[in-house]
This record gives C-alpha cells, structure tokens and sequence, in this order.
C-alpha cells in the first residue's frame, strides 16, 4: 500500500538540524503535536501496512519567510529508506520555479511536484504557474496539489477552489493532476474535473474532523453516493492520510470501513499510486 500524502513536519532530527523548521510546523503548517524521532514515521507506517509514502515540502518562503520543508530535507530523508517517496515544491512566484522543478527531479531524484496555493499564495489556474505545470509536463512527474479547505494562517480560502485548475488541466493534457484532500468542501467541483478529464486524480485525505471513519462514511457516501467511486473513479483515487495530521492507520480502517469491493480498494490503495508514479505515463 502507498500513501500519497504525507508531510515530515514533526521530525525531531529536522528541527535539530534546522533551527527554522519549528517555526515552519508550528506557524506555518500550523500543528502542534510532539516533534517525533525519524523512526517514528516508519513505525506508524509499519502498524498501517503500508509499504511506500510521498513526502510533500511546500516551497512558501516568499508567502510565509519560511519553507516547510526543503527538497534538499526530502531528499535526504529519502536516502535514509528506500520506502519514502519524495516530491519536490517550487514557488511559481518565482522565476526560478521552472529550473527549480527540474534540478530537484535530475539531481536531487525527487519524483513529483507538490504545490500549495493558499500557503504559497499564487493563482493555481493564472499564467505565473503555467510555466511550473509545462516544467513538470516535460519531466513526465506528477502534481500534488492542495485543494480545499486551508487551515493555515492568513490563507486565502478561494485559492483552494479546484474549478480554478481547470484552465491548466485543459492545457496541460499531459500531466497528472492530484488534487489533495478531495478539495473538501467542494467535493462535486472536484468529482467534475475527474470525470471530465483523465488527467485529474483525487487523494482521500479530505479529513476535516476529528473522526476519519465518520468523515469518510459523510463524503463518501453523502456528499457523493459510493456506487460513484466504485463504478466511475476507481481508477483516478489514490489514499492519503495527510499524516501527521491524523495517524495513518486510522484514515486505513476508515477507507476500509466503506462498502467498496476489494478490487476498488487495492486500486486506491496502491495501483493508482504506482501508475502515478511511474514516469513516462
């Protein structure tokens, strides 16, 4: 099993190493918890069962005078263990973003983009990002995008709308568009785009409360009606926990808790990922 969606936001070793990365987790990302030693991470998603997770960094330092997170920090937890999967982050309100992007997949291997409108502060559909999206394009790698609901401090809400892709979707035939959360609470806009067009794929870490099965059994067969995503998105959802938001294991039971054959299940939970990531798709 993969998990898409995770951010190395509470490593003791990090904050030991970077004095700044507090800062960044507590000011920025905007959590609380305990910083955790590094082995931590593996544990919990030892007790998950899952195999690989993407580690996200957002490049906000222009937005927020802090990253959390740098593709060099990713980069090396990654060669700390071969089942971490790293994704670069670059500003697109930056000029550099596009040379950026492809040094940090050539030289640091980091194997996709993640991008944060509300916390980086950009236009995901204007032209600033357009030269990121063609970037990304050209080194066939996947974009991760926060879509929905930002909790982060000073954020604008209308960045996380997701029919504000659509322009680049439509332009950028070619690349993978993840949007993170499911974009809670715009659920049907984001549904849309993924029926509408095979490039847009949804992760579920769309967790909103303090309850993963509760919220799951809400948007999953409330918001929209579960026969949906059996018969129509099977193929273009991948899990995320958004870990360490919430314990991984517990986003696991609540994916497994819908009433969703095993072949659907094995699709988000690990074939959809691995299409995802592998290049030249």
């Amino acid at each position: 099993m993969i998990d898409f969606h995770t951010h190395p936001v509470l490593i003791r070793e990090l904050v030991a190493q970077d004095p700044s990365f507090e800062r960044a987790a507590r000011e920025v990302f905007y959590i609380g918890n305990n910083f955790q030693p590094f082995e931590t991470f593996l544990l919990q998603m030892d007790v998950a069962g899952i195999e690989r997770a993407v580690l996200l960094p957002v490049a906000c330092r222009r937005a927020r005078q802090v990253d959390v997170g740098t593709n060099e920090q990713i980069a090396e937890l990654c060669a700390k263990s071969p089942r971490l999967i790293g994704f670069a982050s670059v500003d697109p309100g930056v000029k550099t973003a596009p040379s950026d992007l492809e040094r940090a997949v050539r030289t640091l291997h980091l194997e996709g983009l993640k991008l944060d409108p509300a916390l980086q502060d950009f236009d995901s559909g204007g032209p600033e990002a357009w030269a990121v999206y063609e970037a990304a394009e050209a080194l066939e790698i996947p974009v991760l995008i926060h879509t929905g609901l930002s909790w982060a401090p000073g954020s604008a809400l209308e960045r996380g709308h997701p029919l504000r892709l659509e322009s680049a979707i439509r332009r950028y035939a070619r690349l993978n568009f993840v949007l993170a959360h499911f974009a809670w609470p715009w659920v049907w806009e984001a549904v849309a785009l993924a029926m509408k067009y095979p490039n847009v794929f949804l992760d579920t870490s769309c967790l909103y409360y303090d309850s993963p099965k509760e919220f799951f059994e809400f948007v999953f067969t409330r918001q929209i009606p579960i026969t949906l995503v059996e018969r129509t998105l099977a193929n273009q959802i991948v899990f995320g926990s958004n870990y360490p938001r919430v314990e991984i294991k517990n986003m696991v039971r609540a994916l497994r808790a819908l009433p969703l054959t095993e072949g659907c299940l094995n699709k988000i939970l690990r074939v959809n990922a691995e299409r995802l990531l592998a290049r030249g798709h």
